[in-house]
C-alpha cells in the first residue's frame, strides 16, 4: 500500500486537536496542498495496493488568474494532468480538462465515453494481478 505524505503551504497553519488534522489560512489567496507518494516519485518498489499508481497530487489557488488548479501525476513524476476551474471577466466559470490529442500530454489518453478518459499504460498492481489468478 502506498505511504502518502501530505503538505500544506499557506500563510498560517495550525495543527488540529485530532490526530492528522491541520488547518491553514491564506491572506493573499495563495495556498497549496500537496500529496505525494515518495516511493512512486523516486521509482522505488513498494507494496502493491491502493494508490500505488499515484506519484503526487496538488491543489493550488491562483488569485492572479482567479483560478483553482488540481494536478495529478501518474506517469513521469515531472509532469501531471492538470484540471483548472477559473472565472472569466464576465463572471462565468470555465473548466479546463486534459483531452486526447493535446500537445505535451502528461500521459496519452483516449476517450472511453463523454466525460471519461482512459489513461494509456498498465497501472495494475501486483496485488490486483494476484487476485486475478
Amino acid at each position: 500500500m502506498a505511504c502518502l505524505t501530505i503538505q500544506m503551504q499557506c500563510d498560517d497553519a495550525a495543527v488540529g486537536e485530532t490526530f492528522g488534522e491541520a488547518r491553514g489560512a491564506s491572506y493573499d489567496g495563495e495556498a497549496t496542498v500537496r500529496i505525494n507518494n515518495e516511493a512512486a516519485e523516486n521509482g522505488y518498489d513498494q507494496d502493491p495496493g491502493p494508490l500505488d499508481w499515484l506519484n503526487s497530487a496538488r491543489i493550488t489557488t491562483d488569485p492572479e488568474d482567479d483560478a483553482v488548479r488540481c494536478a495529478v501525476s501518474v506517469g513521469d513524476p515531472r509532469g501531471a494532468f492538470v484540471f483548472t476551474v477559473r472565472r472569466l471577466s464576465d463572471g462565468r466559470l470555465v473548466i479546463h480538462v486534459p483531452h486526447p490529442g493535446e500537445s505535451l500530454a502528461h500521459v496519452e489518453t483516449s476517450q472511453m465515453h463523454e466525460g471519461t478518459l482512459l489513461v494509456s499504460g498498465d497501472f495494475s498492481s501486483a496485488e490486483a494481478e494476484d487476485d486475478d489468478e
